[in-house]
């Protein structure tokens, strides 16, 4: 099986083309990629069965705006419906967790937990089953039936909510972000508050520690 890596870290690039191509389980890593937009760009001209991606990858040229996380995770749905999505993060966040399975991916290891799950979770999706990370998928059914349990859930954030939580984290401001993603104040102030009303948060201040503590800050 040939296979795609995407993170931010050089070192955890290693780290993963050693745990596959030495696991006797016929994985080839034939590219990798530390952001988002470098990624795409390499599955448009590499051929591959499956990619390992990292949730959040900032590493972006300071000029352009990251992408990764919620957004990337769409674009690969939208350009590769069919390539099976294997995504490693540090967060425990129920809605985002939930967002994840909605845009499609087919697994979501702990990368803390990536030694040991790692080639599990590879061989559920390999055996047309959906993976979740045992520390993080407690709330959450077995197998196929994620996906569909998430829309009875509780409501989860949109990629667009997601998007302007994490750069107002950053610091920018709702005219800012306006800017940086061509939508209008009025439409970013919206998804703004309706991402807080779903999280349960009242302030400026719960909402940037909620990104702190979920990792959406970086």
């Amino acid at each position: 099986m040939q296979v795609v890596i995407a993170d931010d870290h050089e070192v955890v690039r290693i780290g993963l083309r050693t745990i596959l191509e030495h696991c006797g389980e016929g994985y080839k890593v034939v590219g990798e990629a530390s952001t988002g937009r470098e990624l795409l760009k390499l599955l448009a001209s590499t051929p591959c069965d499956l990619v390992i991606v990292d949730f959040l990858m900032p590493g972006e040229d300071e000029t352009a705006h990251a992408l990764d996380g919620i957004a990337l995770l769409h674009e690969l749905r939208r350009v590769h419906p069919k390539l099976p999505i294997v995504v490693l993060t540090m967060m425990r966040n129920s809605a985002i967790f939930r967002t994840m399975y909605q845009e499609g991916v087919d697994a979501v290891v702990e990368k803390a937990r990536v030694v040991e799950e790692l080639l599990m979770a590879m061989r559920t999706v390999r055996a047309g089953r959906t993976y979740v990370s045992k520390q993080m998928g407690e709330h959450l059914v077995d197998g196929q039936a994620i996906r569909s349990q998430t829309v009875k859930a509780s409501p989860a954030l949109s990629t667009r909510e997601v998007e302007v939580v994490r750069m107002f984290a950053q610091g920018h401001s709702i005219t800012e972000i306006a800017s940086l993603t061509h939508r209008s104040v009025k439409t970013i102030s919206r998804q703004k508050r309706s991402a807080m009303e779903k999280l349960g948060l009242s302030s400026d201040g719960q909402l940037f520690e909620y990104a702190r503590t979920h990792g959406l800050a970086g």
